[in-house]
């Protein structure tokens, strides 16, 4: 019997304030998890013993940038299978470490300053001089799609030079990625209020399904006598 009274518990209501709140915690916790580790800056991955793995907090000035190796564009699909002139959206960009590299993914508001960089580091391998552009991030590291980790280990190969063997044993190659980490805590609050509610909302339902709503029904209610105003008796003088 106690399944009719959680059955009666249940309304759209209810299911949709679950249903978002937990699709808003499901997207938000992981990176809100992120965002409590202590953060590696670029400056950190030069420095030898520096151990960066997938689903690190990386935060700072990116201090040298060695070349794009892909770009990114974003389309348009229409109903009839085509699709939009495609729109420049960013790049994937070659940064070394101590061990070997890593890439950043660059956004098109991004992509001039750090086209700058690309140029300053070169000068810096010849010459010395420190790079004057400045760009910081702060995001997470994830593997790389098996396309993009492709045009990395080719980049390497092709223009830098590095043999199979050597690139074959750094592994899988990792992205940094940009994350708003504010904006993921706010998510993860508006959806433990949508969780909430819909918890307080269930539980009223329950109880009203198990032990009614409270309130008296009419026909439950006791004789209350009736009081009119007083009339005068039938015959009485004015």
């Amino acid at each position: 019997m106690k399944f009719k009274y959680i059955l009666g518990g249940i309304n759209w209501g209810v299911i949709l304030l679950v249903l978002f709140g937990g699709m808003m915690l499901f997207q938000s916790i992981p990176e809100d998890i992120i965002a409590l580790k202590p953060a590696i800056s670029f400056e950190d991955m030069l420095e030898e013993g520096t151990e960066v793995k997938a689903g690190a907090h990386v935060s700072g000035k990116v201090p040298y940038v060695f070349d794009a190796f892909a770009s990114e564009e974003t389309y348009t699909r229409y109903n009839d299978g085509s699709r939009s002139g495609g729109k420049a959206s960013g790049a994937y960009y070659l940064v070394p470490t101590a061990e070997a590299f890593i890439a950043i993914k660059g956004r098109q508001a991004d992509v001039a300053v750090l086209d700058d960089l690309i140029e300053e580091t070169w000068v810096y391998m010849m010459t010395g001089e420190e790079p004057a552009a400045e760009f910081s991030m702060e995001g997470k590291t994830e593997a790389l799609e098996p396309q993009l980790a492709g045009y990395f280990r080719d980049y390497l190969r092709d223009e830098l030079e590095v043999s199979d063997e050597v690139i074959e044993s750094l592994g899988d190659p990792l992205v940094v990625r940009t994350v708003n980490f504010t904006a993921g805590w706010v998510m993860t609050a508006i959806g433990l209020v949508l969780v909430l509610l819909g918890a307080l909302l269930f539980r009223r339902g329950y109880r009203i399904a198990r032990y009614g709503s409270g309130l008296s029904r009419a026909e439950d209610l006791p004789d209350v006598p009736v009081h009119n105003a007083a009339r005068p008796f039938d015959g009485a003088d004015d």
